[in-house]
């Protein structure tokens, strides 16, 4: 392997590196410079947005190694002031190295990371951690300015994908199952602790992106002070009743008191078939919206400008489609997704839309207070003139991107051949349900349809195309 390599511009001497921390010795993994992509690319977007409360913009690489990352923004973004730390002697110096090669002036610091974070306020923080994430929540958290940006990576694919659920409790509090969704539910899991964390000390945050591919799990959220902020974020952190057979799934309402028939919360009937348990409940998780479409359309813009891989952006083009997760498309429209990587017609009317969103709010609103009186366990006839317990109306309002998605593998019809998966897309984006591909599972479809009506379209579609 080479002595040196280069990463967004920067020269970096990566000799006697490992993949993995040992004592004594400097980190570097290739296999995660797409993360450090999509955080440059975030900086960028948040330089640009103005929203900084300060005059310079703070930047902190608080486990530098290296200190690809951190020199990385210091050439491409000259004005901000950029800190980059490692508590290891050896990564200080490595670091000094490769500053001076690439003629870059930043802090170099060689504090543990929480102390580091108490002492000083920073604007921008990135937590490139080996493992779990959540022993620094608390500290980068203290002193985080209003409308701060974090973005945090976790790797323990153990604990987050329910492999060590000793781990996974006491780690982020809750419990995961592996499941079709597995990369979703992982990202709320971290997010739930996120949030719990930002609570401690009066913040809330908004989630801007979230990202999980097979090596990394990285959340960015930006930071909302006051305890009001707080308690909003709070109340959006629940259970998921998950059922065991067919894997549908539903968040449980805000409630202090215990349901009686949590099973109606599902679309399936997959209790009246067969006795016993059939269900688990996971997490507590974060259940609100994890991107914000306008903030990842810019990250899409800067990738662009700084001419960063296909790969990369071939990612943010899929995951801006999947934030948008748009109904029925227009004539100029695609779908987006891994496989095709040209997504027209993302340049959208933002106040016309945001018209067109207030107005659905306002009237799922008026639905929702008349549709309150109703019985909970009335019974509805299905399209076989079977009868099947109503659904339990929920109390959290409808989000712009669904919350998870189903893989095509796991619910197609048996025996019936779909084709390929944008026109499945385009197939239930026709019949007013939201649609997109996403960027967790290459073989999924993000929809608000339920899992019912998910495998009767299915059904349509595949019909039609024979």
């Amino acid at each position: 392997m080479s002595e040196e390599v280069e990463e967004h511009g920067i020269r970096i001497n990566i000799k006697g590196t490992f993949h993995a921390p040992k004592k004594n010795e400097v980190m570097y993994n290739s296999e995660m410079v797409v993360n450090r992509s999509l955080v440059l690319c975030a900086l960028a977007a948040y330089y640009e947005s103005g929203l900084c409360t300060n005059s310079q913009v703070r930047c902190l690489d608080a486990l530098g190694a290296t200190g690809v990352s951190g020199l990385a923004w210091a050439k491409h973004f000259p004005k901000v002031d950029v800190v980059i730390n490692d508590q290891s002697p050896a990564a200080t110096e490595r670091i000094t190295s490769n500053a001076a090669t690439n003629n870059l002036q930043v802090n170099i610091t060689s504090e543990d990371v929480s102390v580091l974070l108490h002492q000083r306020p920073f604007d921008f923080v990135f937590l490139d951690c080996y493992g779990s994430s959540v022993h620094y929540l608390d500290a980068a958290f203290r002193n985080a300015p209003k409308h701060s940006m974090l973005a945090i990576t976790s790797t323990d694919d153990s604990a987050l994908y329910g492999k060590a659920t000793d781990v996974t409790l006491r780690n982020y509090g809750g419990y995961v199952v592996k499941t079709s969704y597995a990369k979703e539910l992982a990202a709320r899991l971290v997010l739930g602790s996120v949030v719990r964390a930002a609570a401690k000390s009066n913040k809330g945050v908004e989630v801007v992106c979230c990202v999980a591919l097979k090596s990394f799990i990285t959340v960015m959220v930006r930071v909302l002070r006051g305890p009001a902020a707080a308690n909003t974020c709070v109340r959006k952190i629940r259970r998921v009743i998950h059922c065991c057979v067919c894997e549908d799934r539903a968040f449980y309402p805000e409630t202090v008191y215990p349901l009686e028939e949590p099973y109606s919360l599902l679309s399936c009937d997959c209790r009246s078939k067969s006795a016993g348990k059939l269900a688990v409940e996971l997490g507590p998780v974060w259940c609100d919206e994890i991107f914000d479409a306008n903030f990842c359309q810019a990250m899409l813009t800067q990738a662009n400008n700084l001419q960063l891989s296909h790969k990369v952006i071939s990612l943010l083009q899929t995951i801006v489609s999947e934030g948008k997760c748009k109904g029925e498309p227009g004539p100029d429209e695609s779908v987006g997704g891994d496989k095709e990587n040209t997504v027209s017609g993302m340049a959208e009317h933002t106040s016309a839309q945001t018209e067109k969103e207030e107005d659905d709010e306002e009237g799922e609103e008026e639905e929702k207070e008349g549709s309150q009186h109703q019985p909970c366990h009335s019974l509805e006839e299905d399209n076989d003139g079977e009868r099947s317990p109503k659904r339990m109306k929920m109390d959290h309002p409808r989000l712009k991107s669904p919350a998870f998605y189903f893989n095509l593998h796991r619910h197609s019809p048996k025996g019936h051949d779909l084709g390929k998966i944008n026109r499945v897309v385009d197939y239930l984006q026709r019949a007013h349900h939201k649609a997109s591909r996403t960027h967790f599972d290459p073989e999924a479809i993000r929809t608000d349809c339920t899992l019912r009506e998910f495998t009767r379209l299915l059904l349509e579609f595949s019909q039609t195309q024979n």
